[in-house]
Protein backbone atom coordinates (compact mmCIF):
# COMPACT_ATOMS: atom_id res chain seq x y z
CA UNK A 1 0.00 0.00 0.00
CA UNK A 2 2.97 2.63 0.33
CA UNK A 3 3.75 3.00 -3.11
CA UNK A 4 -0.40 3.28 -3.51
CA UNK A 5 0.13 6.56 -1.36
CA UNK A 6 3.08 7.54 -3.05
CA UNK A 7 1.95 7.25 -6.23
CA UNK A 8 -1.85 9.30 -4.67
CA UNK A 9 0.31 11.84 -2.89
CA UNK A 10 2.25 12.40 -6.42
CA UNK A 11 -0.95 13.12 -8.08
CA UNK A 12 -2.71 15.38 -5.74
CA UNK A 13 0.43 17.67 -5.78
CA UNK A 14 0.28 17.48 -9.35
CA UNK A 15 -3.36 17.29 -10.43
CA UNK A 16 -2.88 18.13 -13.94
CA UNK A 17 0.20 15.48 -14.64
CA UNK A 18 -0.49 12.40 -17.11
CA UNK A 19 2.19 9.70 -16.73
CA UNK A 20 3.09 6.67 -18.02
CA UNK A 21 3.70 3.44 -15.72
CA UNK A 22 7.70 3.31 -16.59
CA UNK A 23 7.61 7.45 -16.50
CA UNK A 24 6.31 6.97 -12.53
CA UNK A 25 8.15 4.16 -11.64
CA UNK A 26 11.68 5.76 -12.81
CA UNK A 27 11.70 9.10 -12.16
CA UNK A 28 8.08 10.20 -10.29
CA UNK A 29 8.50 7.75 -7.21
CA UNK A 30 12.25 8.44 -7.24
CA UNK A 31 11.47 11.71 -6.78
CA UNK A 32 9.05 11.26 -4.42
CA UNK A 33 11.36 8.94 -2.22
CA UNK A 34 14.04 11.85 -2.50
CA UNK A 35 11.69 14.28 -1.07
CA UNK A 36 10.41 12.20 1.67
CA UNK A 37 14.17 11.50 2.43
CA UNK A 38 15.11 15.33 2.49
CA UNK A 39 11.89 16.25 4.61
CA UNK A 40 13.39 13.50 7.15
CA UNK A 41 16.51 14.79 7.10
CA UNK A 42 15.49 18.41 7.22
CA UNK A 43 13.44 17.13 10.44
CA UNK A 44 16.24 15.52 11.99
CA UNK A 45 18.96 18.09 11.20
CA UNK A 46 16.54 21.10 13.04
CA UNK A 47 16.05 18.56 16.00
CA UNK A 48 20.16 18.20 16.44
CA UNK A 49 20.50 21.87 16.08
CA UNK A 50 17.68 22.26 19.02
CA UNK A 51 19.31 19.96 21.29
CA UNK A 52 22.72 21.68 20.80
CA UNK A 53 24.41 18.68 18.99
CA UNK A 54 25.18 20.24 16.42
CA UNK A 55 25.58 23.75 14.71
CA UNK A 56 24.14 25.55 11.91
CA UNK A 57 25.96 28.02 9.49
CA UNK A 58 23.32 30.25 7.89
CA UNK A 59 24.68 31.52 4.25
CA UNK A 60 23.72 33.70 2.11
CA UNK A 61 22.36 32.64 -1.24
CA UNK A 62 22.89 28.86 -0.80
CA UNK A 63 22.42 26.04 1.65
CA UNK A 64 22.95 26.41 5.20
CA UNK A 65 26.40 24.07 6.52
CA UNK A 66 26.17 21.75 9.36
CA UNK A 67 28.46 20.72 12.10
CA UNK A 68 29.31 18.89 14.70
CA UNK A 69 28.73 21.27 18.21
CA UNK A 70 32.52 20.44 20.03
CA UNK A 71 30.80 21.33 23.18
CA UNK A 72 28.32 18.11 23.29
CA UNK A 73 30.77 16.26 21.60
CA UNK A 74 30.81 13.47 24.72
CA UNK A 75 27.01 14.50 24.83
CA UNK A 76 26.13 13.18 21.64
CA UNK A 77 28.92 10.13 21.72
CA UNK A 78 26.73 9.25 24.82
CA UNK A 79 23.43 9.46 22.66
CA UNK A 80 24.65 7.31 20.16
CA UNK A 81 25.75 4.77 22.52
CA UNK A 82 22.01 4.81 24.35
CA UNK A 83 20.70 4.60 21.08
CA UNK A 84 22.93 1.31 20.70
CA UNK A 85 22.14 -0.19 23.52
CA UNK A 86 18.13 0.42 23.39
CA UNK A 87 17.98 -1.50 19.79
CA UNK A 88 19.89 -4.45 20.88
CA UNK A 89 17.86 -7.38 21.22
CA UNK A 90 19.85 -8.40 24.49
CA UNK A 91 18.92 -5.31 26.23
CA UNK A 92 14.58 -5.52 25.66
CA UNK A 93 11.95 -7.52 27.39
CA UNK A 94 9.68 -9.99 26.59
CA UNK A 95 7.46 -7.01 25.69
CA UNK A 96 10.15 -5.90 23.08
Amino acid sequence: MAVAQQILSYFLRNPDVADSLTELARWRLMEERIRLSVENTQAALNWLVAQGYLQQEARVGTESLFRLNPARLQDAESLLKEERQSDDPRNQDAWG
